[in-house]
């Protein structure tokens, strides 16, 4: 069990350090513009992109087609399953425009938090002395900086406190964690279940990008600002992979 806690715990560290690392751009950059709001999520959504495309499925189809293909159709079932579940409504009348879009930013992070903890974890407990486990964590923490800044500037422009961001932001990490868990756990018992959790993982993230992060970058500032985003973030991820292999 030694392997699962420690994939549980490099879950943990990568989403906390790019959040973290994106809170404290926010704080040296205390107000952005929303089309870079939205090239921001706009680039989050292309490394993650970048990330199913060249690490994920690949992997997951060289550990067994067939469980990977079940994998990757039941990851894109929870996403849809889950977004009937967290719909941020008008019952925070209260709250101002900022703060309600950064409540939904942190709700999104989250959701799709879990999954690539799932594909971290089961990465490593796999095979610990890989360089795919380092290389997908470091792409995974580049991805989570444009997120946690996103959040962070549009939570302050909300009047809320840098403690009250600094939780926000370590909340959205925690299913980063239990997914890393979870996918330790898997990695650890067959092959076939390995290609399952790295299919999921690819799934769940592939229609993330589709149903939440691009929507969300569009509705800020339109589709150009979208685009430029999310294709600098996929360059980024495939220059990365490049460098890193």
């Amino acid at each position: 069990m030694g392997v699962v806690f420690s994939a549980a715990i490099l879950g943990l560290l990568v989403g906390i350090i790019g959040a973290g690392l994106g809170g404290l751009t926010a704080i040296l950059v205390p107000k952005i513009t929303q089309k870079q709001q939205s090239e921001l999520v706009g680039f989050s959504g292309g490394v993650m992109l970048g990330v199913v495309i060249w690490d994920l499925i690949p992997e997951a189809w060289g550990l067994g087609a067939t469980y990977a293909s079940a994998g990757f159709f039941w990851g894109i079932i929870f996403i849809l399953l889950l977004r009937k579940y967290y719909q941020v409504t008008d019952e925070t009348k209260e709250s101002t425009r900022f703060t309600k879009a950064g409540i939904l930013l942190g709700i999104g992070i989250a959701l799709h938090n879990f999954p690539e903890g799932v594909a971290v974890g089961t990465v490593f407990t796999t095979d610990p002395t890989s360089a795919l486990w380092w290389e997908l964590s470091l792409l995974m923490a580049i991805h989570n900086i444009p997120e946690g800044l996103a959040v962070a500037t549009t939570l302050r422009l909300g009047k809320t406190s840098w403690s009250q961001i600094a939780l926000a932001l370590i909340l959205a990490e925690l299913p980063m964690c239990i997914g890393a868990l979870l996918g330790g756990i898997l990695g650890t018992i067959t092959a076939p279940w390995t290609a399952v959790s790295l299919g999921f993982a690819g799934g769940a993230m592939l229609m993330l990008v589709c149903v939440e992060l691009v929507p969300i970058a569009w509705r800020m500032a339109g589709w150009f600002p979208t685009v430029i985003g999310l294709g600098t973030g996929l360059g980024s991820a495939w220059l990365l992979t490049i460098l890193i292999s």
